[in-house]
Protein backbone atom coordinates (compact mmCIF):
# COMPACT_ATOMS: atom_id res chain seq x y z
CA UNK A 1 0.00 0.00 0.00
CA UNK A 2 1.11 3.52 -0.88
CA UNK A 3 0.41 6.98 0.10
CA UNK A 4 0.41 10.44 -1.20
CA UNK A 5 -0.60 13.18 1.32
CA UNK A 6 -1.49 16.67 -0.50
CA UNK A 7 -4.07 19.34 -0.07
CA UNK A 8 -6.82 21.53 -2.19
CA UNK A 9 -7.28 24.88 -2.28
CA UNK A 10 -10.50 25.67 -0.43
CA UNK A 11 -11.85 29.01 1.17
CA UNK A 12 -10.75 29.38 5.48
CA UNK A 13 -8.68 26.09 5.11
CA UNK A 14 -7.21 24.03 2.58
CA UNK A 15 -8.69 20.45 2.49
CA UNK A 16 -6.01 17.50 3.37
CA UNK A 17 -6.21 14.60 1.21
CA UNK A 18 -5.06 10.95 1.38
CA UNK A 19 -4.67 9.19 -2.16
CA UNK A 20 -4.26 5.34 -1.17
CA UNK A 21 -3.26 2.79 -3.78
CA UNK A 22 -1.58 -0.53 -4.27
CA UNK A 23 0.76 0.69 -6.91
CA UNK A 24 3.18 2.56 -5.51
CA UNK A 25 3.41 4.10 -9.30
CA UNK A 26 0.27 5.30 -9.53
CA UNK A 27 0.25 7.61 -5.59
CA UNK A 28 3.60 8.97 -7.24
CA UNK A 29 1.76 9.98 -10.92
CA UNK A 30 1.08 13.70 -11.34
CA UNK A 31 -2.62 14.41 -11.73
CA UNK A 32 -3.57 10.50 -10.75
CA UNK A 33 -7.43 10.04 -11.20
CA UNK A 34 -9.02 8.41 -8.04
CA UNK A 35 -11.72 5.94 -8.75
CA UNK A 36 -13.34 6.27 -5.34
CA UNK A 37 -13.70 9.63 -2.87
CA UNK A 38 -14.33 8.84 0.84
CA UNK A 39 -14.90 10.77 3.66
CA UNK A 40 -14.72 10.35 7.77
CA UNK A 41 -17.58 11.04 9.76
CA UNK A 42 -18.48 14.41 12.04
CA UNK A 43 -16.23 13.92 14.67
CA UNK A 44 -13.55 11.58 13.22
CA UNK A 45 -10.44 11.89 11.33
CA UNK A 46 -8.06 10.31 8.64
CA UNK A 47 -6.54 9.07 11.48
CA UNK A 48 -9.65 7.20 12.81
CA UNK A 49 -9.25 3.51 13.04
CA UNK A 50 -12.46 2.92 11.39
CA UNK A 51 -11.22 5.01 8.51
CA UNK A 52 -7.44 3.55 8.65
CA UNK A 53 -8.82 -0.09 8.56
CA UNK A 54 -11.33 0.89 5.66
CA UNK A 55 -8.53 1.69 3.40
CA UNK A 56 -5.92 -0.77 4.23
CA UNK A 57 -8.88 -3.43 3.03
CA UNK A 58 -10.14 -1.66 0.29
CA UNK A 59 -6.62 -0.96 -1.34
CA UNK A 60 -5.53 -4.46 -0.31
CA UNK A 61 -8.00 -6.19 -2.79
CA UNK A 62 -8.15 -3.56 -5.39
CA UNK A 63 -6.43 -2.33 -8.08
CA UNK A 64 -8.18 1.15 -7.49
CA UNK A 65 -7.03 4.37 -6.18
CA UNK A 66 -9.43 5.68 -3.10
CA UNK A 67 -9.02 9.70 -1.84
CA UNK A 68 -9.83 10.41 1.57
CA UNK A 69 -10.12 13.90 2.80
CA UNK A 70 -10.26 15.63 5.91
CA UNK A 71 -13.63 17.46 6.90
CA UNK A 72 -15.37 19.83 9.71
CA UNK A 73 -18.15 19.19 11.50
CA UNK A 74 -20.89 20.76 9.30
CA UNK A 75 -22.84 18.48 6.69
CA UNK A 76 -23.37 21.70 4.14
CA UNK A 77 -19.53 22.70 4.29
CA UNK A 78 -18.39 19.37 3.68
CA UNK A 79 -20.84 18.74 0.57
CA UNK A 80 -18.98 21.52 -0.31
CA UNK A 81 -15.76 20.04 0.19
CA UNK A 82 -16.86 17.08 -1.55
CA UNK A 83 -17.82 19.31 -4.68
CA UNK A 84 -14.50 20.99 -4.85
CA UNK A 85 -12.39 17.34 -4.14
CA UNK A 86 -14.47 16.28 -7.07
CA UNK A 87 -14.10 19.20 -9.31
CA UNK A 88 -10.12 18.87 -8.85
CA UNK A 89 -9.79 15.68 -10.27
CA UNK A 90 -11.89 16.56 -13.44
CA UNK A 91 -15.86 16.41 -14.63
CA UNK A 92 -18.05 14.95 -16.53
CA UNK A 93 -16.24 11.16 -17.66
CA UNK A 94 -13.20 12.12 -15.96
CA UNK A 95 -13.86 12.90 -12.49
CA UNK A 96 -14.75 9.89 -9.46
CA UNK A 97 -17.54 7.89 -10.28
CA UNK A 98 -17.87 6.53 -6.66
CA UNK A 99 -18.54 8.85 -3.54
CA UNK A 100 -18.65 7.46 0.03
CA UNK A 101 -18.56 8.24 3.26
CA UNK A 102 -18.77 6.91 7.37
CA UNK A 103 -21.63 8.38 9.38
CA UNK A 104 -21.92 11.93 8.39
CA UNK A 105 -19.96 11.89 5.72
CA UNK A 106 -22.19 9.17 3.63
CA UNK A 107 -25.00 11.68 4.16
CA UNK A 108 -22.42 14.16 2.47
CA UNK A 109 -21.66 12.06 -0.11
CA UNK A 110 -25.60 11.74 -1.21
CA UNK A 111 -25.98 15.15 -1.42
CA UNK A 112 -23.17 15.67 -3.03
CA UNK A 113 -23.66 13.26 -5.58
CA UNK A 114 -27.03 15.01 -6.47
CA UNK A 115 -24.62 17.82 -8.26
CA UNK A 116 -22.26 14.94 -10.26
CA UNK A 117 -23.79 13.66 -13.22
CA UNK A 118 -21.10 11.25 -13.23
CA UNK A 119 -21.57 9.57 -9.90
CA UNK A 120 -22.78 5.93 -10.52
CA UNK A 121 -21.90 4.00 -7.20
CA UNK A 122 -22.50 5.37 -3.34
CA UNK A 123 -20.94 3.72 -0.46
CA UNK A 124 -22.58 4.17 2.91
CA UNK A 125 -21.23 3.00 5.82
CA UNK A 126 -22.66 3.11 9.27
CA UNK A 127 -25.67 5.60 7.28
CA UNK A 128 -27.39 7.47 10.69
CA UNK A 129 -30.83 6.60 9.62
CA UNK A 130 -32.63 7.80 12.66
CA UNK A 131 -31.55 9.62 15.78
CA UNK A 132 -32.29 9.10 19.16
CA UNK A 133 -35.80 11.44 19.03
CA UNK A 134 -36.62 8.97 16.57
CA UNK A 135 -36.51 11.63 13.07
CA UNK A 136 -35.41 9.42 10.16
CA UNK A 137 -33.12 10.63 7.84
CA UNK A 138 -35.13 8.26 4.98
CA UNK A 139 -35.81 11.39 2.47
CA UNK A 140 -32.52 11.79 0.81
CA UNK A 141 -31.74 8.09 0.29
CA UNK A 142 -35.55 8.17 -2.03
CA UNK A 143 -34.04 11.23 -3.93
CA UNK A 144 -31.02 9.04 -5.18
CA UNK A 145 -31.56 8.27 -8.92
CA UNK A 146 -32.17 5.31 -10.27
CA UNK A 147 -28.89 4.76 -12.02
CA UNK A 148 -27.15 5.06 -8.82
CA UNK A 149 -26.10 1.82 -7.46
CA UNK A 150 -26.07 2.30 -3.42
CA UNK A 151 -24.10 0.13 -1.27
CA UNK A 152 -24.60 0.06 2.74
CA UNK A 153 -22.83 -1.30 5.52
CA UNK A 154 -24.45 -1.15 9.09
CA UNK A 155 -23.37 -3.03 12.14
CA UNK A 156 -26.25 -5.00 13.58
CA UNK A 157 -25.57 -2.80 16.97
CA UNK A 158 -25.72 0.05 15.35
CA UNK A 159 -27.94 2.21 17.39
CA UNK A 160 -28.21 4.51 14.24
CA UNK A 161 -29.21 2.12 11.87
CA UNK A 162 -31.75 -0.92 13.16
CA UNK A 163 -31.59 -3.17 9.86
CA UNK A 164 -35.05 -3.86 9.93
CA UNK A 165 -35.76 -0.48 9.14
CA UNK A 166 -32.73 0.33 6.54
CA UNK A 167 -34.06 -2.65 4.77
CA UNK A 168 -38.18 -0.64 4.54
CA UNK A 169 -36.01 2.51 3.33
CA UNK A 170 -34.12 0.36 0.85
CA UNK A 171 -37.51 -0.87 -0.03
CA UNK A 172 -38.93 2.41 -1.13
CA UNK A 173 -35.46 3.50 -3.17
CA UNK A 174 -35.91 4.07 -6.88
CA UNK A 175 -32.61 2.03 -7.91
CA UNK A 176 -30.72 -1.30 -7.04
CA UNK A 177 -29.43 -1.22 -3.44
CA UNK A 178 -26.79 -3.67 -1.54
CA UNK A 179 -26.74 -4.27 1.89
CA UNK A 180 -23.70 -5.56 4.44
CA UNK A 181 -24.29 -6.19 7.64
CA UNK A 182 -21.35 -6.74 10.14
CA UNK A 183 -22.22 -8.76 13.27
CA UNK A 184 -21.35 -7.69 16.04
CA UNK A 185 -20.33 -4.04 15.14
CA UNK A 186 -21.84 -0.41 16.77
CA UNK A 187 -22.33 3.17 14.52
CA UNK A 188 -18.18 3.34 14.82
CA UNK A 189 -17.50 -0.11 13.61
CA UNK A 190 -16.22 -0.98 16.98
CA UNK A 191 -16.77 -5.17 17.62
CA UNK A 192 -15.74 -6.73 20.77
CA UNK A 193 -12.79 -7.78 21.88
CA UNK A 194 -11.63 -5.00 20.46
CA UNK A 195 -9.08 -7.14 19.31
CA UNK A 196 -11.23 -8.13 16.42
CA UNK A 197 -12.21 -4.56 15.34
CA UNK A 198 -8.65 -4.19 13.19
CA UNK A 199 -9.69 -7.39 11.45
CA UNK A 200 -13.58 -6.43 10.94
CA UNK A 201 -12.56 -3.06 9.68
CA UNK A 202 -10.33 -4.42 7.06
CA UNK A 203 -12.72 -6.95 5.77
CA UNK A 204 -15.47 -4.31 5.51
CA UNK A 205 -12.99 -2.49 3.22
CA UNK A 206 -11.95 -5.88 0.67
CA UNK A 207 -15.92 -6.66 0.43
CA UNK A 208 -16.43 -3.20 -0.69
CA UNK A 209 -13.51 -3.08 -3.20
CA UNK A 210 -15.11 -6.28 -4.70
CA UNK A 211 -18.26 -4.67 -5.19
CA UNK A 212 -17.14 -1.87 -6.80
CA UNK A 213 -14.55 -4.41 -9.00
CA UNK A 214 -17.56 -6.70 -9.86
CA UNK A 215 -20.10 -3.47 -10.85
CA UNK A 216 -22.37 -5.87 -10.37
CA UNK A 217 -24.13 -3.60 -13.59
CA UNK A 218 -26.67 -6.67 -14.25
CA UNK A 219 -27.52 -7.68 -10.34
CA UNK A 220 -24.18 -9.76 -10.60
CA UNK A 221 -25.29 -13.41 -9.24
CA UNK A 222 -28.39 -12.07 -7.99
CA UNK A 223 -27.51 -11.73 -4.42
CA UNK A 224 -27.73 -8.15 -2.59
CA UNK A 225 -27.07 -8.83 0.86
CA UNK A 226 -24.11 -10.11 2.93
CA UNK A 227 -22.50 -10.59 6.58
CA UNK A 228 -19.45 -10.28 8.40
CA UNK A 229 -18.73 -12.31 10.68
CA UNK A 230 -15.93 -13.40 13.40
CA UNK A 231 -15.20 -17.14 12.98
CA UNK A 232 -13.61 -18.09 16.23
CA UNK A 233 -11.40 -21.16 14.80
CA UNK A 234 -9.90 -19.48 12.37
CA UNK A 235 -9.78 -16.14 14.43
CA UNK A 236 -10.22 -13.80 11.27
CA UNK A 237 -13.17 -12.05 10.19
CA UNK A 238 -15.38 -14.13 7.34
CA UNK A 239 -17.33 -13.13 3.96
CA UNK A 240 -20.34 -14.43 3.66
CA UNK A 241 -20.65 -13.58 -0.06
CA UNK A 242 -23.79 -12.43 -1.54
CA UNK A 243 -26.84 -13.53 -0.97
CA UNK A 244 -30.60 -13.27 -2.33
CA UNK A 245 -31.42 -12.13 0.92
CA UNK A 246 -34.92 -13.24 2.82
Amino acid sequence: MHQKTFEIDYPKKPIKCILTHKDPRSTEQENTQPSFLFTHGAGGTLQSDAIVNFVDGFTSSSNQSILCFQGNMNLQSRVKMFKAVHDHHGKDEDAPRCLGGRSMGARAAITASAHNTNTSHLVLISYPLHTDKGDVRDAILLDIPAEVQVLFVSGDRDAMCEIERLDAARERMKGTTYRVVVSGADHGMNVKPKMRTRGVGVKVGEVVAEWLQLGFDDGGDGGREGIITWDEESEEAEWSGWTAGD
